[in-house]
């Protein structure tokens, strides 16, 4: 399963691309709203046949709502792409939406002696980072990174079950929003951005029979300290992108429930994968 419902704010007037020489569709680029305190989403949409009809028609700066779009994942390029779905202009009344609903395999272990992996904070919140494989056909699929976080209180421990039940090849349906950390590297002060997906629900494929039982992650997980400082979990940086949905006055989605949205980063010039 690949299905994304969004809304998203033109960030361009959208454009005729040729896929051959008789054959075409449109693109723009969107700005997807921030969740928390981070940064807004900036992707390409793609629309595809009937759609196009009214769809070449808007202009930059309309709101539009996406239902039914795929998500893709381009390794070369970094970049995420929104594909086909029905896109209707609305209004800003209209609630925000950021829903991605993806299932695949895993593609790693979760090693908890990597802090890029598995770690808890002096916060006192757990974090885990996973990477789900999705088929898009002829053998070949996208590749999703995507976090879960909670604390050692939470009746429903996300990051803890997924450390302890997913590693290479278990099969996986999770549900999240599109979120972007946005940090300036410390060498080049360039602004860099990466997109990923907070998960919200997770719901485990059926074992096949003889698969053996993961090992769980115990409470003496490594400790960061609280010095750690950076950005990719949303720290405040200068964006000089533009900002469709106030994010500095609050718009956008709210963050996930309790302290996950101001979570601490890694302390680290890379993203966690």
């Amino acid at each position: 399963m690949n299905y994304v419902d969004a809304c998203a704010v033109l960030n361009e007037n959208p454009r005729e691309v040729y896929t051959s020489a008789t054959s075409s569709n449109l693109c723009a680029e969107v700005i997807l709203p921030p969740v928390g305190n981070k940064a807004s989403t900036q992707l390409t949409l793609h629309v595809y046949g009937k759609s196009c009809e009214k769809f070449k028609d808007l202009t930059k700066g309309t709101r539009v709502y996406i239902h039914g779009s795929k998500l893709r994942h381009d390794l070369d390029t970094k970049t995420h792409s929104l594909h086909g779905g029905i896109i209707v202009p609305v209004t800003e009344a209209f609630p925000v939406f950021n829903d991605v609903i993806l299932t695949g395999r895993c593609v790693k272990d979760i090693d908890e002696s990597d802090p890029r992996s598995f770690r808890t904070t002096g916060e006192g919140l757990m974090i885990c980072n996973q990477t789900l494989a999705v088929n898009t056909g002829r053998n070949q699929s996208d590749l999703f990174n995507f976090s879960a976080i909670n604390t050692v209180q939470d009746k429903l421990n996300q990051a803890e079950l997924l450390a302890n039940f997913t590693r290479k090849g278990t099969g996986l349906t999770i549900r999240g929003r599109l979120v972007t950390d946005a940090w300036v590297d410390k060498d080049t002060k360039e602004r860099r951005t990466n997109v990923k997906i907070q998960l919200v629900q997770m719901t485990l494929a059926p074992k096949a029979s003889g698969e053996s039982q993961t090992k769980p992650v115990g409470s003496r997980t490594q400790q960061s300290s609280p010095e750690e400082s950076a950005s990719l979990w949303g720290g405040k940086t200068t964006d000089e992108s533009p900002d469709p949905w106030n994010q500095a006055s609050g718009g956008g989605l709210p963050d996930l429930p309790g302290q996950y949205g101001s979570a601490p980063s890694f302390d680290s010039d890379e993203p966690p994968f």
